[in-house]
């Protein structure tokens, strides 16, 4: 087991390990976030865009405001128009920003799980034969791990911002819920490249989360060195799955030690 600081200090460690270890090793693989981005920005943007004019015309139908309604309502239906405008983008951002992380690993999960194998081949000599049915397996409990840990992180974080609006509890919690809310969405992004080397070693899910909650300064170091590029306005939808192959490759290369450990 890892104290909190020794765990942050080894994912940084391992983080710029990784680095040169990936372009070495991995170069190819980042031709597949270059087409996640592109694909990504394409699909949000067509439903998006579907989905503000199918809600802007049944509420314009509903409140009875056409197009032919004379110049005064036409000037208020241009005004109401680009407020729903608004209003909708920053809704629809927020939901994806949300979300889009968790997207993202659970689109790069086959490329993740690959290059968390070959790491350690390279890294311990280890060689793991191939079998199909294996690969779907661990694809498939990546990407439930994914969404176990996208909706307690979303539970959390409504939590705070909910308590934050109570009176003396807000008080409190209120200059601290950026930090608390940036610290749990770490932490469980954190657990998902980590998990990729426990599923191979034969841990279940409850062990997995055990051991990380026994080493939470590696999983917040990592997710940290996610979220930070993440969280970048405008850029970080497309440096997220980047980030994504180094952090799972330097995430396998600490697991190693914090199993053998256990």
């Amino acid at each position: 087991m890892m104290g909190f600081f020794e765990g942050l200090s080894e994912s940084f460690s391992s983080f710029f390990k990784s680095i040169p270890f990936t372009f070495r090793h991995f170069s190819y693989s980042f031709v597949v976030p270059v087409l996640l981005f592109i694909s990504l920005f394409i699909l949000v943007s067509y439903l998006g865009n579907s989905v503000y004019d199918i809600v802007s015309n049944k509420f314009f139908a509903y409140i009875g405001i056409q197009h032919d309604s004379g110049w005064f309502f036409s000037f208020i239906s241009f005004l109401l128009r680009g407020l729903l405008f608004v209003l909708f983008k920053l809704i629809f951002f927020f939901i994806f920003f949300f979300f889009s992380g968790y997207v993202i690993l659970i689109i790069l999960s086959p490329l993740l799980s690959y290059l968390s194998e070959k790491t350690e081949k390279i890294e311990k000599n280890k060689d793991y034969p191939f079998l199909f049915n294996v690969w779907i397996k661990q694809i498939g409990r990546s990407i439930l791990l994914s969404l176990r840990n996208m909706f307690i992180q979303l539970a959390l974080t409504l939590l705070v911002l909910l308590l934050s609006f109570f009176p003396i509890i807000g008080w409190l919690i209120s200059p601290f819920a950026a930090m608390f809310i940036f610290i749990f969405n770490a932490y469980f992004f954190g657990f998902s490249f980590l998990d990729y080397s426990f599923e191979r070693k034969g841990l279940t899910i409850g062990q997995s989360v055990s051991l990380v909650r026994k080493n939470k300064g590696l999983a917040v170091g990592f997710g940290t060195l996610f979220y930070i590029f993440y969280i970048i306005p405008f850029l970080g939808n497309f440096l997220a799955p980047f980030l994504a192959i180094f952090l799972v490759v330097a995430a396998t290369m600490s697991a190693e030690k914090i199993v053998i450990n256990e």
